[in-house]
């Protein structure tokens, strides 16, 4: 009889996703992601309001990385300038969640296990907008 050994089954890791997001998409997205701000704000409960900013932050690093993906996409040069306002928008909005509400990026770290989510290393700290040509 041959002895089985076990192994922890893990996810294949992405080496660059891609959202294929449009323009309007991405823009509806972050209406929507911005909207949830506003309804965290409005919560009394301190447990709810963590919860909801950590799964927004989660949702919004995903939106920023679909809009850097789209700057990066010359069919859609026209629009790299709202992009880039839009970009800021996301990640000075990422910013003040962690900050304001003591959002902690590890809990996102941790369940990034198919390693979707790039920068997390940098989520929480001033950056400047990223510059495509």
């Amino acid at each position: 009889m041959v002895k089985q050994t076990t192994r922890k089954a893990k996810h294949p890791k992405a080496k660059h996703h891609t959202y294929d997001a449009t323009f309007r998409g991405v823009m509806e997205w972050a209406h929507s992601e911005l909207n949830h701000v506003g309804r965290i704000v409005s919560l009394s409960d301190k447990d709810v309001q963590y919860a909801y900013a950590l799964s927004t932050v989660n949702g919004m690093m995903h939106l920023n990385q679909a809009v850097e993906e789209l700057m990066g996409d010359r069919a859609y040069s026209r629009h790299r300038n709202d992009l880039r306002k839009l970009h800021g928008k996301v990640e000075r909005t990422i910013d003040h969640l962690i900050k304001d509400f003591g959002v902690n990026v590890g809990t996102i770290r941790a369940f990034n296990t198919r390693k979707v989510l790039r920068k997390l290393h940098t989520a929480g700290t001033r950056r400047k907008a990223v510059r495509f040509a």
